[in-house]
C-alpha cells in the first residue's frame, strides 16, 4: 500500500478568521486562524513564549457570547507578535462549541 501525503501535515483542517475570540492571560483576543487542535493570533503582546502551558479561559464569537472554558494548552510557537497555541485537551463544552463554529464556517481551508 502507497501512502500520499499532501504538502500540509496538519491534523486538524484550519479555518480562517470568522470572528472567533478566546480569553488567554487574562487578555481577550481575536483567533486569526483556527481549527480543533488550536489557534493563532497575530494581534498577541503578551510574554508568553514557546513551550509554556496555559489555560485557554474562554472562547466565543465577537459578536456573541463568551463561553467559560479551562483548557490546558502549550505555546508551539511566537514570532513579532504573533503567538501560535495547541490545546493539549478540549472539555465537552468547547469541543461543541468548536465544532458548531466549524460546521458554520464557510471558508474551511488549511493554513500553512
Amino acid at each position: 500500500m502507497e501512502l500520499h501525503l499532501n504538502e500540509d501535515r496538519r491534523k486538524h483542517p484550519r479555518a480562517g478568521r470568522m470572528g472567533l475570540v478566546v480569553r488567554l492571560d487574562g487578555q481577550t483576543y481575536e483567533v486569526t486562524n483556527w481549527s480543533m487542535g488550536g489557534f493563532l493570533l497575530d494581534d498577541y503582546q503578551g510574554r508568553l513564549t514557546p513551550g509554556a502551558l496555559v489555560t485557554v479561559a474562554g472562547l466565543g464569537c465577537r459578536k456573541g457570547d463568551m463561553h467559560d472554558v479551562q483548557l490546558p494548552a502549550r505555546v508551539v510557537r511566537t514570532d513579532d507578535g504573533v503567538i501560535a497555541v495547541n490545546y493539549l485537551g478540549l472539555d465537552a463544552k468547547a469541543y461543541d462549541f468548536l465544532t458548531d463554529a466549524l460546521n458554520q464556517c464557510g471558508e474551511m481551508r488549511n493554513l500553512v
